[in-house]
């Protein structure tokens, strides 16, 4: 199970073990610097007295108390800097200290995510995904037209520039895609692909086997001992997370309980318009068959289908082709 909100405020602890760190190495500095110039002292002291003394004027009503206040400490400022360098200090030895300048360790620019955030938001979402290790391999960089034979390649050609096409507008759209095929055919090899470029974008992505879906979705329904609160964590990622890809469809041992947990996933994914690729090495009537005439129209009408044919890809690499 992929526990999003629990991921996230682990991610925002972080931000606060970071500025607390950078705070403790701030102050180690200014008590160097308070140790190594004598000066230094003296000039805090006096800065606090004249801001004491510029205050009670101000009550008093003296407005340009305040004016007075600032020219000082410009000056006070401006002999600090002198004696910083002096003492062969770097000028911005003072300066608070941030990770990430931009949002100042805080993961939030103006109420919006900084890119800090989003980017360890993107790796964490590759560690959830259980797609870190393969997606190194298998991406849009990585992609051979020379393995296909000639006969089959305009079909992955076209197959190829959708899949592109998904990635790059991702966020701008709804759509959905099925890849059937033979195995071995790249059917997997192109998913990859689109998540990792989606991911690259800061978009969720929840990848499952067939197999492993359906036992985590009965394992979810079943188990007595499970949660009201997880049960919910669960279907919500299945049914919100930006791009569902259930592989190898198919593999898994089909019965009703199956064929009504597919349905509800379509269903409830087309009407919340979330992304989903499913890939199987079924053909269409085997998949009419098998999951019911309702799961079966909603791929027809909500999917766009690509076919993959050819040999077994994987055995031809294998045999250094």
């Amino acid at each position: 199970m992929i526990d999003s909100n629990n991921q996230f405020q682990d991610i925002m602890a972080g931000y606060r073990t970071t500025r607390r760190r950078n705070e403790d190495i701030l102050q180690r500095r200014k008590e160097e610097v308070r140790r190594v110039i004598p000066e230094w002292k003296t000039i805090e002291s006096s800065i606090a007295d004249i801001s004491t003394s510029a205050a009670e004027d101000f009550i008093r009503g003296n407005d340009g108390a305040i004016e007075d206040l600032k020219r000082k400490i410009s000056s006070y400022t401006y002999r600090k800097a002198e004696l910083l360098k002096t003492a062969g200090f770097p000028a911005d030895y003072l300066s608070p200290i941030y990770d990430c300048p931009d949002c100042k360790d805080t993961g939030y620019i103006d109420g919006e995510k900084c890119h800090c955030l989003r980017q360890k938001l993107i790796d964490a979402l590759y560690q959830q995904s259980n797609l870190m290790t393969v997606l190194e391999k298998e991406n849009f960089s990585t992609f051979r037209f020379d393995i296909f034979s000639t006969s089959v390649l305009p079909e992955i050609q076209k197959a190829h520039d959708a899949a592109w096409k998904f990635a790059e507008e991702f966020g701008s759209h709804n759509r959905n895609l099925l890849f059937l095929g033979n195995v071995g055919s790249g059917k997997t090899f192109l998913t990859n692909c689109i998540a990792k470029r989606v991911l690259d974008k800061g978009h969720s992505v929840i990848y499952f086997s067939s197999f492993r879906l359906f036992q985590s979705l009965g394992d979810h329904m079943f188990r007595k001992e499970e949660t009201e609160t997880a049960d919910n964590v669960f279907f919500q990622n299945i049914f919100d997370s930006g791009l569902l890809i259930i592989d190898d469809l198919g593999t898994e041992s089909v019965n009703s309980f199956v064929r009504s947990q597919l349905f509800l996933i379509l269903n409830e994914r087309l009407l919340r318009k979330r992304s989903t690729i499913i890939s199987s090495n079924l053909d269409l009537s085997r998949l009419k068959e098998d999951y019911s005439e309702r799961s079966f129209s909603r791929l027809l009408e909500g999917y766009d289908l690509y076919m993959f044919k050819g040999e077994d890809l994987r055995l031809k690499l294998r045999n250094g082709q």
